[in-house]
């Protein structure tokens, strides 16, 4: 939120957190309307904040009112794309809760690297055992040596496989976030 929206004597983590819940009880029915179905979560003895509405409880993992022992805040939620027919995961957060997951100690490299820990467990599922697995693991293993800077397309740039521009704000799937394309009369007022 921006500073010139926050009033004096407001607690400015307060109001953000208020407005995001507000957003997140609304999020749901307002995605149903455009073709989306709302799934329930798997983290439903996590609990929940008293702001988040009885009838959307279900659907949210709150990481908000509940943090990770990493200290990262968020509210999870998956949707079912009825057209496209595919899941999509979206994650409410702060401006301050975005940094510390994306360049604080929660970044999303940190993640990245345990999740190629992960994968490099291939030994647990030995070759052979499972043919679709195999065939799984080699798309993703060729899909992660490939060098986008490397690539010669008209969709994007890249200098190396972290420093991407697409134009669109989508970095190996992420979106960049709308704060990043505060108006100009917002960032008038805050500077």
């Amino acid at each position: 939120m921006p500073v010139c929206h926050i009033k004096k004597g407001e607690n400015r983590r307060e109001v953000e957190e208020k407005y995001l819940y507000e957003i997140a009880n609304v999020l749901p029915e307002f995605l149903e309307e455009r073709g989306f179905t709302a799934e329930i979560t798997k983290y439903t003895e996590d609990g929940h904040s008293e702001l988040l509405n009885e009838q959307v409880r279900p659907y949210y993992h709150d990481s908000v009112a509940f943090p990770r022992s990493s200290g990262y805040q968020s509210l999870h939620i998956i949707f079912y794309d009825n057209l496209a027919r595919c899941f999509t995961e979206v994650q409410l957060r702060t401006k301050d809760m975005d940094d510390f997951a994306e360049i604080g100690e929660a970044n999303h490299f940190g993640y990245e690297k345990t999740q190629e820990a992960r994968r490099s467990k291939h030994d647990e599922i030995p070759s052979g055992e499972c043919v679709y697995f195999d065939e799984a693991y080699e798309r993703l293993t060729k899909l992660q040596e490939i060098e986008l800077a490397n690539v010669d397309v008209n969709m994007f740039k890249a200098i190396n496989n972290q420093l991407i521009n697409d134009g669109c704000g989508l970095f190996r799937g992420r979106q960049i976030l709308p704060f990043e394309h505060l108006s100009r009369f917002q960032n008038d007022l805050i500077d």
